[in-house]
Protein backbone atom coordinates (compact mmCIF):
# COMPACT_ATOMS: atom_id res chain seq x y z
CA UNK A 1 0.00 0.00 0.00
CA UNK A 2 1.32 3.45 -0.92
CA UNK A 3 1.55 6.06 1.81
CA UNK A 4 1.36 9.81 1.40
CA UNK A 5 0.99 12.98 3.42
CA UNK A 6 -0.70 16.26 2.57
CA UNK A 7 -1.59 19.49 4.29
CA UNK A 8 -4.37 21.98 4.30
CA UNK A 9 -2.18 25.08 4.69
CA UNK A 10 -4.21 28.14 5.65
CA UNK A 11 -3.65 31.82 6.28
CA UNK A 12 -6.06 34.77 6.28
CA UNK A 13 -9.07 32.55 5.42
CA UNK A 14 -7.34 31.13 2.35
CA UNK A 15 -5.76 27.78 1.39
CA UNK A 16 -2.34 27.30 -0.23
CA UNK A 17 -2.68 25.25 -3.42
CA UNK A 18 -0.22 23.93 -6.02
CA UNK A 19 -1.00 23.70 -9.73
CA UNK A 20 0.45 20.39 -10.85
CA UNK A 21 2.62 20.12 -13.92
CA UNK A 22 0.82 19.63 -17.22
CA UNK A 23 2.37 16.20 -17.77
CA UNK A 24 0.05 13.37 -18.87
CA UNK A 25 2.30 10.80 -17.15
CA UNK A 26 1.43 12.09 -13.64
CA UNK A 27 -1.85 11.81 -11.74
CA UNK A 28 -4.13 14.85 -12.12
CA UNK A 29 -2.00 16.86 -14.57
CA UNK A 30 -2.77 20.59 -14.72
CA UNK A 31 -5.03 20.39 -11.64
CA UNK A 32 -4.80 22.19 -8.31
CA UNK A 33 -3.79 20.07 -5.30
CA UNK A 34 -2.93 20.43 -1.64
CA UNK A 35 0.78 20.47 -0.83
CA UNK A 36 2.12 16.99 -0.15
CA UNK A 37 3.31 13.72 -1.66
CA UNK A 38 4.44 10.14 -1.15
CA UNK A 39 6.61 8.97 1.72
CA UNK A 40 10.18 7.98 0.91
CA UNK A 41 11.89 4.93 2.45
CA UNK A 42 11.93 5.01 6.27
CA UNK A 43 10.05 8.34 6.47
CA UNK A 44 7.21 8.95 8.88
CA UNK A 45 4.15 10.79 7.54
CA UNK A 46 5.22 13.96 9.42
CA UNK A 47 8.79 13.78 8.07
CA UNK A 48 7.42 13.36 4.53
CA UNK A 49 5.08 16.31 5.00
CA UNK A 50 7.87 18.59 6.25
CA UNK A 51 10.03 17.56 3.27
CA UNK A 52 7.22 17.97 0.72
CA UNK A 53 6.20 21.38 2.09
CA UNK A 54 9.82 22.55 1.76
CA UNK A 55 10.22 21.09 -1.75
CA UNK A 56 6.93 22.42 -3.12
CA UNK A 57 6.58 25.78 -1.37
CA UNK A 58 9.96 26.69 0.15
CA UNK A 59 8.32 26.82 3.60
CA UNK A 60 10.28 25.52 6.58
CA UNK A 61 7.69 23.95 8.90
CA UNK A 62 8.36 22.41 12.28
CA UNK A 63 6.44 19.55 13.87
CA UNK A 64 4.81 21.81 16.44
CA UNK A 65 3.15 23.82 13.62
CA UNK A 66 1.40 20.72 12.26
CA UNK A 67 -1.97 19.51 13.51
CA UNK A 68 -3.15 16.05 12.49
CA UNK A 69 -6.59 15.87 10.89
CA UNK A 70 -6.69 12.12 10.19
CA UNK A 71 -5.94 9.31 7.75
CA UNK A 72 -7.79 8.75 4.50
CA UNK A 73 -7.60 5.10 3.56
CA UNK A 74 -8.37 3.42 0.25
CA UNK A 75 -8.01 -0.27 1.27
CA UNK A 76 -5.08 -2.09 -0.37
CA UNK A 77 -4.15 1.07 -2.32
CA UNK A 78 -3.42 4.21 -0.30
CA UNK A 79 -3.03 5.55 3.21
CA UNK A 80 -3.00 9.36 3.14
CA UNK A 81 -2.19 11.30 6.30
CA UNK A 82 -3.94 14.68 6.23
CA UNK A 83 -2.73 17.61 8.34
CA UNK A 84 -3.57 21.24 8.96
CA UNK A 85 -0.93 23.97 9.08
CA UNK A 86 -2.02 27.47 10.05
CA UNK A 87 0.66 29.82 8.74
CA UNK A 88 1.71 32.95 10.53
CA UNK A 89 1.83 36.19 8.54
CA UNK A 90 5.63 36.31 8.64
CA UNK A 91 5.97 32.97 6.80
CA UNK A 92 3.98 34.05 3.75
CA UNK A 93 6.95 36.01 2.40
CA UNK A 94 8.97 32.76 2.20
CA UNK A 95 6.55 31.02 -0.17
CA UNK A 96 7.80 30.37 -3.67
CA UNK A 97 7.24 27.61 -6.21
CA UNK A 98 9.55 24.71 -5.55
CA UNK A 99 10.80 21.82 -7.66
CA UNK A 100 7.45 20.77 -9.13
CA UNK A 101 4.26 22.37 -10.27
CA UNK A 102 3.44 25.39 -12.42
CA UNK A 103 2.09 27.79 -9.84
CA UNK A 104 1.48 28.14 -6.12
CA UNK A 105 -0.97 30.52 -4.48
CA UNK A 106 -3.60 31.08 -1.81
CA UNK A 107 -7.31 30.81 -2.62
CA UNK A 108 -10.50 31.59 -0.73
CA UNK A 109 -13.05 28.89 -0.04
CA UNK A 110 -15.30 30.32 -2.77
CA UNK A 111 -12.46 30.33 -5.31
CA UNK A 112 -11.68 26.68 -4.52
CA UNK A 113 -15.22 25.64 -5.44
CA UNK A 114 -14.68 26.97 -8.99
CA UNK A 115 -11.20 25.57 -9.60
CA UNK A 116 -10.08 22.47 -11.48
CA UNK A 117 -8.99 20.27 -8.57
CA UNK A 118 -7.44 16.81 -8.67
CA UNK A 119 -9.96 13.94 -8.69
CA UNK A 120 -9.62 12.86 -5.03
CA UNK A 121 -9.31 16.42 -3.69
CA UNK A 122 -12.35 17.50 -5.71
CA UNK A 123 -14.61 14.66 -4.56
CA UNK A 124 -13.48 14.99 -0.94
CA UNK A 125 -13.91 18.79 -1.03
CA UNK A 126 -17.46 18.50 -2.41
CA UNK A 127 -18.49 15.82 0.08
CA UNK A 128 -17.11 17.60 3.15
CA UNK A 129 -17.52 21.23 2.09
CA UNK A 130 -18.80 22.33 5.51
CA UNK A 131 -15.74 20.87 7.25
CA UNK A 132 -13.36 22.60 4.85
CA UNK A 133 -15.20 25.89 5.17
CA UNK A 134 -15.11 25.58 8.97
CA UNK A 135 -11.35 25.08 9.10
CA UNK A 136 -10.48 27.67 6.40
CA UNK A 137 -12.82 30.49 7.42
CA UNK A 138 -13.25 29.86 11.16
CA UNK A 139 -9.93 28.14 11.96
CA UNK A 140 -11.93 25.44 13.71
CA UNK A 141 -10.93 21.80 13.21
CA UNK A 142 -13.98 19.53 13.45
CA UNK A 143 -12.85 16.06 12.34
CA UNK A 144 -16.44 14.81 12.14
CA UNK A 145 -17.36 17.52 9.64
CA UNK A 146 -14.33 16.43 7.61
CA UNK A 147 -15.54 12.82 7.48
CA UNK A 148 -13.24 11.28 10.07
CA UNK A 149 -14.45 8.83 12.71
CA UNK A 150 -13.50 8.80 16.40
CA UNK A 151 -10.27 6.94 15.50
CA UNK A 152 -9.26 9.65 13.01
CA UNK A 153 -9.98 7.48 9.97
CA UNK A 154 -11.90 8.11 6.76
CA UNK A 155 -12.18 4.90 4.73
CA UNK A 156 -13.10 5.13 1.04
CA UNK A 157 -14.64 1.88 -0.16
Amino acid sequence: MKKSSGALITCNKKVLMLLRDNNPRIPDPNCWQLIGGYLEANETPIEALIREVKEESNLQISEDEIKEIGKIIIPDKLEHSLYWIKLSEDKIKDIKLGNEGQEIDFFSFEELSKMKLGVIVSSYFKKFKDGFKNIVENENLDRGLLGFDENGLHIIK
